[in-house]
């Protein structure tokens, strides 16, 4: 069998070497995007893994060259599939896998620092090193606030828990409600509520249709004027450009933002929202890496092959998604 694996960095190809020879498995690996220029190199192999861009959303010839080259699937190594078009994908037969489940502490301690950074306002210090005026940076603390979790998956559950336990009182929105985080004193509430009581909010939801600019500036409205948003999920479930205008007349304790709208294609540091953002000193900025820690890198790669290798060996994998 032949994986040919796009998108792979430095860290990445040691930990997928080492895989490929215990399973006695051929894996080309390569640094660059699958694109127009090299995307029939997947007709000599039986797999193919990459994270798929922007242009997998409209581009249904893709999909087609894909097929035409002997495909059967497609392994996004990554959670987030946004960019996949499932239309097409089922018109060419092409199964969809993804990274479901990594390393939970990346994200989950990530944000409980980003809470921790911005309640006792640390960014805008960080900012004025040199200042010795402490009466700007009177902060908060846990206990006395209400954290908000919009989305109660493993990141959501475990960041949930670990505020939980030091202290916070914490509320939860999602579609389900779970029975053993109710059990240790979380609250389960609706979308509204979370918004107006929530001191810190943090986002862990995928991005799909009914998440897409879910904090438009109405609802970014109904959060308190020194509330904390943080989003290490994806940059399009927040209205960007309505987020500015309420940090303009200023709105928010603090915003910590992993991930922004159009950062793909435009890239983190040219982002004209990244332009807007960095201006402010309530503002965190990180180029997405909650995730990045070596134990999360490994996960995602030996996850992404394992899926790559179940579909074309056994015609299925435990995390093909169903749309």
């Amino acid at each position: 069998m032949k994986i040919l694996f796009f998108n792979v960095s430095a860290v990445e190809k040691n930990i997928i070497d080492e895989w490929a020879d215990t399973q006695l498995i051929s894996v080309k690996t390569l640094p660059v995007s699958i694109d127009y220029d090299n995307i029939d190199l997947t007709r000599d192999f039986d797999a193919v893994i990459f994270y798929p861009g922007k242009s997998f959303q409209t581009d249904e010839k893709l999909y087609a060259r894909l097929a035409e080259n002997g495909m059967k699937q497609i392994s996004v190594k990554s959670t987030g599939y946004d960019n996949i078009n499932f239309e097409f994908a089922e018109k060419y037969h092409l199964t969809i896998t993804n990274v479901p489940d990594y390393s939970p502490e990346s994200v989950s301690h990530f944000t409980v620092m980003s809470v921790l950074m911005l309640l006792r306002n640390l960014p805008r210090y960080l900012d004025n090193p040199e200042t010795t005026q402490r009466k700007e940076f009177m902060g908060r603390e846990l206990t006395e606030v209400t954290v908000g979790i919009y989305g109660a998956g493993r990141l959501g559950s475990l960041v949930a828990k670990t505020l939980k336990f030091m202290g916070a009182r914490v509320m939860m929105n999602s579609r389900s409600l779970k029975p053993e985080l109710i059990g240790s004193g979380i609250e389960f509430v609706d979308f509204k509520q979370l918004l107006v009581e929530s001191d810190v909010l943090s986002i862990h939801v995928p991005l799909n249709k009914q998440t897409f600019h879910k904090f438009d500036f109405d609802n970014l409205s109904l959060m308190k004027q020194n509330a904390i948003l943080i989003n290490t999920a994806r940059g399009e479930i927040v209205d960007t450009s309505a987020l500015i205008t309420h940090l303009q007349q200023g709105k928010f304790q603090g915003l910590a933002l992993d991930a922004l709208e159009d950062e793909d294609t435009k890239g983190f540091a040219t982002n004209p929202y990244y332009q807007s953002l960095h201006k402010f000193e309530n503002v965190l900025l990180t180029p997405h890496i909650a995730y990045f820690t070596k134990a999360a890198v490994r996960d995602i790669a030996i996850t992404a092959l394992e899926n790559a290798r179940d579909i074309v060996i056994e015609g299925k994998s435990e995390n093909t998604v169903v749309q």
